[in-house]
């Protein structure tokens, strides 16, 4: 079995079906919440015999708990070309398998949007609680060639409940600013935890010397560089300014990203949400 993420909500889940998270229902439950009426919650054991006392309109007090209540797991991811290189297609896929896992895991429903030049219905999962949709899922991702764009990801909020849901966005973020403040607006509604797929052999291993040849993996556009020592620095820059201009990006519409530069780890995506949820 996977390693689980261990998330946890900032937020109370609005949802009327039992599970592991704090939910805004009244219910069984260990944590205390208000009293209520025993002609409004007519459970004689919960009697609080001093709130009923104390009530000055004389009626019956009941102990009223919160419940704790289930979610639902969202993975939106892209599939552009971009995603296709080196090993970003197999952390898609481990995250995927491990995210499923752990919702099921936590009682939690999970489901899956994959998004490309446009939608197609094999990468729609439902939210349910069936492994065998998420294993034919996998099947599918470890055989899928990555082409095209990322443009169709702000239409996955549609695909969404309108009920608070937790969204993991697995992207690159090689797309124009503009496209991604556009598709982060679309999820105002949903805790958004995006998880930027980045590849250390783009910026951290460039020669001193020599002729590179630049290609954009969704535009296919290419490129011809002679690089030099004063070049190298430069580019390095401008790759830690777009880290800079994305982080602001997803901070200012309230999410925090984790930029994941090496072979998949669950336990650095936990380390990340432990302090996401402190």
């Amino acid at each position: 079995m996977t390693e689980q993420l261990l998330y946890r909500l900032p937020w109370q889940s609005p949802a009327v079906y039992p599970g592991a998270h704090t939910g805004q229902t009244v219910g069984a439950g260990p944590l205390f919440k208000r009293h209520g009426s025993l002609l409004a919650h007519p459970d004689p054991r919960r009697i609080d015999v001093r709130a009923s006392v104390l009530n000055p309109f004389g009626d019956y007090q009941v102990r009223l708990y919160q419940q704790q209540s289930n979610i639902t797991v969202w993975v939106i991811a892209d599939l552009s070309a971009s995603m296709g290189y080196a090993d970003k297609p197999e952390i898609l896929r481990q995250f995927v398998q491990t995210a499923a896992d752990s919702a099921f895991a936590y009682g939690d429903k999970f489901g899956f949007i994959g998004c490309g030049d446009h939608f197609e219905q094999r990468w729609f999962v439902a939210a349910s609680q069936q492994p065998a949709t998420v294993t034919g899922l996998c099947q599918q991702l470890a055989q899928h060639r990555f082409s095209g764009s990322a443009k169709h990801l702000a239409q996955a909020v549609q695909y969404l409940p309108s009920q608070r849901a937790m969204v993991f966005l697995l992207t690159d973020c090689h797309y124009p600013l503009p496209q991604l403040r556009n598709l982060l607006a679309t999820l105002q509604g949903h805790d958004v935890i995006p998880l930027v797929l980045w590849h250390p052999d783009d910026y951290t291993r460039l020669p001193q010397w020599g002729l590179l040849a630049l290609q954009d993996l969704e535009s296919q556009h290419s490129r011809l560089l002679l690089m030099r020592p004063s070049l190298r620095p430069k580019l390095q820059m401008a790759y830690w300014q777009r880290h800079l201009a994305l982080k602001n990006s997803f901070r200012a519409m309230g999410s925090e990203p984790l930029f994941m530069t090496g072979p998949y780890s669950t336990p650095t995506i936990n380390h990340f949400l432990q302090q996401r949820a402190a």
